[in-house]
């Protein structure tokens, strides 16, 4: 096993030195102190572009803290429905049993005993004094496993029925959210849109070359959630998206979150980030996907889209439109946006986080 581990990592570590397409992060050209030198002459615009910018961070991690939510109590009502099936199955078992025991005492009584008339209603039966007082030993303990069961069921119910309106109430803030994320988002784009030209270009600058050191540095500090750093001529899938690294953050079913939800109107433009192959499909949780195997032997995923822009089986060139942005699969209801994943060693293998790369591409 270690061996087949270190041989993946050699093969990874060969296919980017022989691809180079992981890119050594560039020497800064900008300053901070350039950037507040641009934008002295309107200091007051950015310091409103930057506050409704963290507001917009802060409504996507609330988003995401809501989906959290959602699948820790989604998966927890499955703990639940499996529970109640079970007990349901235990109750039907162990009332045959009882069923056998009141035909038993019904005939030990001549006949004169009522019991026989729990069968149906078992409810009734366990809860009467003659089925009680007629039990001994091990009937006796039939009786009090299934009693058991019963309260079990009764409790599991109960848990359902509040669970049921805990999740009525977080979904109801998942569909407020779905209109907030954006709009921020768009507000904090409007607002970086007020400063002067130079500021923008400077700022846009110095981002994209800070979030290629930090990329770097992630990269050579190596794991999946490190991700690979900027990579060589790697396009935005989704250019004028919003996101934030939501890597491993909880999704329902016990699964983690394996990539990047770039947020963005609905029928955006989508993006080929590389030359290559292009696979569609639609169903599951992604919806409406692509694959994009491109010709670096990268796969990149993209899912929920509203339609394509290409064919099944199409060769692509980085930088073409491939598809629209949307809410299909699993996003159904929520905002419009990219769930963007990054394969270093193709389709079917381990994913790595691929916010540090759209981080420098998308500035």
């Amino acid at each position: 096993m270690r061996m087949r581990s270190a041989l993946r990592g050699l093969a990874f570590f060969l296919a980017v030195a022989l691809f180079g397409s992981v890119a050594q992060p560039p020497a800064f050209s900008v300053t901070k102190s350039e950037v507040d030198a641009a934008c002295a002459s309107s200091s007051a615009q950015y310091a409103v572009w930057q506050e409704k910018q963290r507001e917009a961070d802060q409504a996507k991690l609330a988003w995401e803290q809501t989906l959290g939510e959602i699948a820790a109590l989604e998966d927890q009502r499955a703990y639940i429905d499996e529970s109640i099936d079970r007990r349901a199955g235990q109750i039907e078992a162990s009332g045959d049993e009882i069923n056998e025991l009141a035909v038993e005492l019904y005939m030990e009584a001549g006949g004169a005993s009522s019991i026989v008339l729990f069968a149906g209603s078992l409810d009734e039966a366990l809860t009467g004094n003659e089925l009680l007082d007629a039990a001994t030993g091990d009937s006796m303990a039939a009786l009090d496993d299934l009693l058991a069961i019963r309260n079990d069921l009764d409790r599991f119910e109960g848990e359902l029925v509040q669970l049921d309106a805990q999740l009525r109430e977080v979904e109801a803030e998942r569909a407020a959210f779905a209109e907030t994320v954006l709009g921020i988002a768009d507000e904090a784009n409007a607002e970086f849109n007020k400063l002067s030209v130079g500021c923008r270009d400077l700022t846009n600058q110095y981002n994209r070359e800070q979030a290629a050191a930090r990329a770097a540095r992630a990269a050579a500090a190596g794991g999946r959630s490190a991700g690979v750093g900027a990579i060589s001529g790697f396009r935005c899938p989704i250019p004028g998206s919003s996101f934030i690294d939501s890597w491993g953050f909880p999704r329902s079913g016990g699964r983690s979150h394996r990539g990047t939800d770039m947020f963005a109107g609905w029928n955006a433009s989508i993006i080929a980030v590389a030359d290559g192959t292009v696979s569609i499909r639609s169903g599951g949780l992604g919806g409406r996907t692509i694959w994009l195997s491109a010709d670096s032997g990268y796969g990149y995923y993209y899912a929920h889209l509203s339609g394509w822009n290409v064919s099944n089986g199409a060769r692509v060139s980085a930088g073409q439109l491939i598809g629209f942005n949307g809410d299909t699969g699993n996003a159904r209801g929520g905002p419009p946006h990219l769930h963007f994943e990054i394969h270093p060693g193709g389709r079917g293998a381990a994913a790595v986080n691929p916010y540090p790369t759209v981080a420098v591409a998308c500035r």
